[in-house]
């Protein structure tokens, strides 16, 4: 039986998001790859394609006659694939035989596991039809359609779709505040609204395409207003008793779910309509809610081009969360039943299943978690009914469960109003799409409560029971959060914690793990300092000494967003009664996992500090702030003769000065007021000018003491180069009489005498001798 699309996109979600961290060669692996990638689509490759095929010159990776051939390189070539295309083109056109009347393939894949080109060289000679990296693929599914033996698709897929549907929108919100045609929530109400019909005529769940009617009305009759016409959709929608028996609005169902509580009605003028009349035309069962929901919440911030190349997070990211935390361990349960008793047991903890994302956004995580449920649940129920036949229970409905598992076990805590709402609508669509996919007999309206997708900081708010706790936590660095959220906030952190201040994630790790009872499982993206010096202790090592195991991880990884952000991707048990079957690192299957991410069956991932060095060799300093200076402008402040300026502004030597400069001497100076008062500080006033300059080039203008020192706000108390770091003011007290620096990272090790005037950075290791 052919798979549905949303059954391919769904096995590419878990394929992509086992290879795309996949760092091995192109020969181990290879084939283990290609036999996936065509189970994805429902295809046997041993029926229908061979492996390492003989060809003058050397040998195809994969041949399936007169379809297609993939040429197969090492994830190291991901960006280099042009380079390897000719190779695979004259495989292609060597590949036709004349005599036996098989014609050369259709389609060429170039591959190098994380990212691929498909060309079709019989028509299109010149370019590839498309390139994209293999996290893209689940949202491009249909590009390889002929893996299933269909027409490929390569423009106009779901993804595409989505965001020019997702563009309509936001220049129809963006016109309406622009004229300000109604307050700002109602504004928001409003879109969200639209949106939902939209797509629930589509759906089926608005009868006639009455939305797009009541638009084409409107266009017509300049004389009508959408306040009347469309605010008495939404009227009904929020009417128990739906509308009317008769006329226009006859058959609208009760909908409300808080969505349609407060009616918007708000006029559109002629352009207005037209754009939206556009985005009707969408086919809106193949938008990706989860696309859509994340597009649509940075999208009203931002115009129509923005959602045309706005970044989100891929469903095959997600799915290194959701797998390992919430479908594996159901998937191993539920293979694992034997009697009758044991399946009723696991439908009924199913039921009672909560997954929560105290930082849901606009609810991505919770959509893909939702559906994979729905998937168990299905599987859950095909077990159960062939043990009830197993056992001799002849009629198939007797003891069948009749209930489904319940949207509101789905739950989120947000601190954007906005985007609880848009999770809010991300998970009604995917309610509707589910049901149709799986082809259950559930309604769908009225729309489900989700009053469990709450606005909070989740930091400060009771967190609900939850079996599983998933999600990406903001990626703030703990350098930015008094500019983020004030003293007082940052204070409360360090209270409530006892860990002081670390990146911003460090603190729902804690917290999650805090939450769950034995057996309950985590999965979070974090910032990559979860795995190093300055956050481990804090987040990792704490769930671990606190009974956790680490099941699988991406050691690291790019994030996709506006902001360039490295993370790591860590899922937990918590007090199992059992050990893992099996733990996963990078997409490979280990012994252990310890808290510094590596393969190791130690699990706390500290390497003990060697005492010979004690008081002997330190880290550099760490600037929590801008107050680096040019050479030039050092000089000059030295130069001064109102202050001894040799006491704040002195040389700075960082890792490069070590290994590029022949004369290795610093190439920059910093202002640093140590542990200075403000009032001492005011003693050499061109430093501090020189401070609230480069505080109006690179953030808000300094209001308090401690924003004045090098180290900035960073770290509670005082300057991060006290807070953080040993470095010259601390060498100057050490027991050897001289000290020198050395590159911290470098291939070779180099050296120079460092005097105690001089700050060397983090990028060097300052010592004693």
């Amino acid at each position: 039986m052919a798979l549905t699309g949303e059954e391919i996109r769904s096995r590419l979600g878990d394929f992509a998001a086992k290879w795309s961290v996949y760092e091995g060669t192109e020969r181990s692996e290879a084939q283990t790859f290609l036999n996936q990638l065509f189970a994805c689509y429902g295809t046997d490759r041993e029926e229908v394609a061979t492996f390492e095929e003989p060809q003058q010159g050397g040998f195809i990776d994969l041949i399936w006659p007169r379809v297609c051939l993939f040429e197969m390189k090492r994830p190291a070539e991901a960006n280099r694939l042009i380079v390897h295309r000719g190779q695979a083109l004259q495989y292609w056109a060597q590949s036709a035989d004349p005599e036996r009347n098989i014609a050369a393939p259709t389609y060429v894949v170039v591959c190098a596991f994380k990212k691929l080109e498909i060309l079709q060289p019989g028509l299109f000679p010149g370019k590839p039809r498309l390139e994209l990296d293999l996290i893209e693929l689940p949202d491009r599914y249909e590009a390889l359609l002929f893996l299933a033996g269909r027409e490929p698709v390569f423009s106009g897929g779901h993804e595409e779709l989505t965001r020019e549907t997702v563009s309509r929108v936001v220049e129809v919100y963006q016109r309406l505040r622009e004229r300000q045609a109604a307050p700002a929530e109602v504004l928001r109400d409003f879109i969200l609204q639209v949106v939902w019909c939209m797509f629930a005529e589509d759906l089926g769940q608005l009868e006639a395409q009455l939305f797009t009617r009541l638009l084409d009305r409107l266009i017509d009759d300049r004389q009508r207003s959408s306040i009347e016409d469309l605010g008495q959709l939404f009227t009904y929608l929020n009417t128990q008793d739906g509308g009317p028996a008769h006329g226009l609005y006859a058959g609208v169902q009760y909908a409300n779910g808080g969505l349609f509580e407060d009616p918007a009605r708000v006029h559109l003028e002629p352009d207005e309509l037209a754009v939206l009349r556009m985005a009707c035309e969408s086919d809106w069962t193949r938008v990706q809610p989860a696309i859509f929901g994340s597009l649509m919440e940075g999208g009203l911030g931002h115009d129509m081009q923005w959602a045309l190349g706005a970044h989100y997070t891929h469903e095959a990211d997600i799915r290194k969360v959701v797998t390992p935390t919430i479908v594996r361990p159901w998937e191993e349960r539920i293979e694992n039943i034997t009697s009758h008793a044991e399946a009723v047991q696991a439908q009924n903890d199913l039921l009672n299943y909560v997954v929560l994302d105290p930082a849901c956004g606009s609810g991505n995580f919770l959509y893909v978690a939702y559906q994979e449920l729905r998937r168990l649940e299905k599987r859950l129920r095909e077990r159960e009914a062939e043990l009830r036949r197993a056992a001799g229970k002849k009629d198939p409905e007797q003891g069948a469960l009749s209930l489904f598992f319940p949207l509101s076990n789905i739950q989120g805590i947000e601190l954007n109003g906005f985007a609880v709402a848009v999770a809010r609508v991300t998970l009604w669509m995917g309610h509707k799409l589910t049901v149709d996919e799986l082809g259950l007999d559930e309604a769908t309206l009225p729309l489900a409560d989700l009053s469990g997708i709450q606005q909070g900081d989740a930091l400060r708010m009771a967190w609900p029971r939850a079996d599983a706790i998933v999600g990406n936590p903001p990626f703030h660095g703990d350098r930015h959060l008094r500019g983020l959220f004030g003293d007082d906030y940052v204070a409360w952190l360090g209270d409530e914690f006892g860990v002081g201040v670390k990146d911003y994630c460090v603190y729902w790790f804690r917290k999650a793990h805090r939450q769950l009872k034995p057996g309950d499982r985590g999965g979070l993206v974090g910032t990559n300092s979860i795995s190093q010096n300055r956050g481990r202790d804090a987040s990792l090592n704490y769930i671990v000494e606190n009974g956790g195991v680490i099941t699988d991880a991406v050691s690291t990884q790019p994030w996709p967003g506006e902001a360039v952000v490295e993370v790591s991707i860590v899922n937990w048990v918590k007090a199992p009664d059992r050990a893992p079957e099996s733990i996963t690192l990078d997409g490979e299957e280990v012994d252990g996992i310890d808290t510094g991410l590596r393969a190791s069956t130690v699990p706390i991932g500290d390497v003990p500090a060697l005492a010979a060095n004690r008081g002997v060799a330190f880290q550099g300093f760490l600037p929590g702030a801008k107050y680096d200076i040019t050479v030039e402008v050092g000089e000059a402040l030295l130069a001064r003769r109102d202050a001894d300026y040799r006491v704040v502004v002195l040389p700075y030597l960082d890792g490069r000065d070590l290994s590029r400069s022949p004369r290795q001497e610093p190439g920059r100076y910093v202002v640093d007021f140590g542990q200075m008062s403000l009032e001492d500080a005011m003693r050499y006033p061109a430093a501090l000018d020189v401070c609230a300059l480069r505080q109006r080039r690179h953030g808000k203008p300094a209001t308090r003491t401690h924003e004045i020192h090098t180290g900035g706000s960073s770290y509670g108390r005082g300057p991060s180069f006290a807070a953080r770091s040993v470095g010259s003011r601390d060498l100057s007290q050490a027991p050897l009489p001289r000290s020198a620096s050395s590159s911290a990272g470098a291939n070779r090790i180099g050296a120079r005498a460092t005097p105690p005037t001089c700050l060397p950075s983090r990028t060097t290791t300052p010592w004693r001798y």
